[in-house]
């Protein structure tokens, strides 16, 4: 390691006590005592009884090992120092509910920590009376002693990595596998981009946009957008199954950190048209929304891109109305996207396929997008024998190409033609036994489609009996026609 780097890094030991009161011993060599401190980008405090409970007994199985005895180790703590400001990298969850056991001992210790995050405050609200009943041994697994009072944190032992260097400190965050309620991928690409926005303004700023939205929310939205871009086939990307936690992290931290560009610019694509009339030529963005799979630079860039996807998701999946958006599409995501007997896996397929039309062409003609759009998704509905399962999804956007079509036709009209053009056969599966309907999701599906589409004396079992005739699909598009043409009268 040469020199310089050298005086960027300082990893060192120090009690509990001697990091919260900040003591000169935890920057060596040096005169300053610093102050601790979390930043306003930092993901907010989110533990909970469960996180709090097992830290309660760690101590407690460390309480009854025999003197002499090791200190209780907490961890690694990792701090940027900022000038003598201590910045909270990782670790805050830890040093938070330390401070929060404080409140409830004898010695107390006293610093200059604030939180302003609401989601950050309303957690330490929701704790605390839950920590005063351990106080006050009316919770069973810590009613022998007063096990808040004896906690010393003079014999609590913690790591502290402590960097000069900013970006230094974001790779051991990034890479950190700490215990309690882990990081997800948003928390990481969050915090790698906004060390990126170079006005501290400008950070608060993102920092704040970024946290009105709810945490598990945006988790989602990522994983779908993320999803969009690895499902390209020009150079195809498995997104990992909903199980694999840890290989959808990866991915999204993958995707929107490694691969995004530090140049330091700021550029967005858009989908635009050239108008000629006469000698005239007028250009026009087709769509307010970014391209889903642009290049993208660290920083406000990233930031921007994805907090306008966000909004999107806001509109189109969590709001009841909007002025750019036909009422209709509303009532049909009500009435039969929203609904249980679909599957979870083709509601997000239409999202993001929704999301995929937006970016192309706006909220032009959504509604009529969004019915051939279902035709096509849901044939997996009733074309599975049984229920459908998250590999055929990625094996039909696969062998369709189906993201790919959306985004790449250059009209309404050819999107919609190849949506129409699809084909797929009816399965009889699950539908009728002993000439009696079955009430299963595929039955409870079909009759969905029928009250929405107003198809009347149509059941699953009538179906089954026409399905050599296409009479389901051939019932759905003439629906979806007569439907669209209704409303366009």
């Amino acid at each position: 390691m040469e020199e310089e780097d050298k005086e960027e890094l300082i990893v060192t030991s120090c009690s509990l006590a001697d990091l919260l009161n900040c003591s000169s011993s935890i920057l060596p060599n040096t005169e300053v005592k610093g102050q601790l401190s979390i930043p306003e980008y930092q993901r907010p405090y989110v533990w909970s009884e469960k996180q709090i409970n097992t830290l309660l007994d760690d101590w407690l199985e460390y309480s009854k090992r025999d003197n002499p005895k090791p200190l209780f180790y907490l961890g690694s703590i990792i701090l940027h120092n900022d000038n003598g400001r201590l910045n909270i990298i990782d670790g805050q969850q830890r040093i938070t509910t330390a401070l929060m056991f404080q409140l409830f001992k004898n010695d107390k210790i006293i610093t200059n920590i604030t939180h302003h995050n609401p989601e950050s405050i309303s957690n330490i609200k929701n704790n605390l009376p839950y920590l005063k009943a351990i106080k006050n041994r009316l919770i069973f697994d810590y009613s022998e002693q007063d096990i808040l009072n004896s906690i010393d944190f003079t014999q609590i032992n913690v790591t502290l990595v402590i960097t000069n260097s900013e970006d230094l400190a974001y790779t051991f965050f990034e890479t950190q596998n700490t215990g309690g309620v882990r990081l997800k991928g948003s928390d990481i690409l969050k915090a790698h981009h906004l060390r990126a926005v170079p006005e501290r303004k400008l950070v608060n700023y993102q920092a704040r946009k970024w946290e009105a939205s709810d945490n598990k929310k945006v988790e989602h939205i990522i994983q779908q957008l993320t999803k969009v871009r690895f499902w390209d086939n020009r150079h195809w990307l498995r997104f990992p199954f909903y199980r694999d936690s840890k290989g959808i992290k990866q991915s999204i931290t993958d995707e929107f950190t490694l691969k995004t560009k530090s140049d330091g610019k700021d550029v967005s694509f858009h989908y635009s048209a050239v108008v000629k009339e006469g000698d005239r030529r007028s250009q026009m963005h087709q769509s307010d929304y970014k391209m889903l799979k642009q290049p993208l630079s660290d920083g406000a860039n990233t930031l921007d891109y994805i907090n306008d996807y966000i909004e999107l998701y806001n509109l189109l999946f969590q709001s009841k109305s909007h002025h750019l958006i036909d009422d209709r599409f509303y009532d049909f995501r009500e009435k039969l996207i929203i609904g249980n007997n679909g599957t979870i896996f083709l509601k997000e397929l239409f999202e993001v396929s929704i999301i995929s039309y937006v970016s192309r062409f706006g909220f032009y003609l959504i509604f009529e997008a969004s019915l051939w759009l279902f035709r096509a998704i849901y044939s997996l509905r009733v074309s599975n024998a049984r229920n459908v399962r998250e590999d055929s999804v990625f094996k039909f956007v696969y062998d369709n190409q189906f993201i790919d079509n959306i985004l790449e036709v250059f009209t309404t009209e050819e999107l919609f033609l190849y949506l129409k053009k699809l084909r797929y056969n009816f399965d009889t599966s699950y539908l009728v036994k002993d000439d009696v309907e079955m009430n299963t999701v595929k039955t409870r599906f079909i009759k969905d489609v029928t009250d929405y589409f107003n198809i009347k004396d149509r059941t699953a079992k009538y179906y089954a009996e026409n399905s050599q005739n296409k009479s389901y699909d051939n019932d759905l598009m003439t629906s979806i026609n007569r439907m669209i043409d209704n409303g366009n009268k």
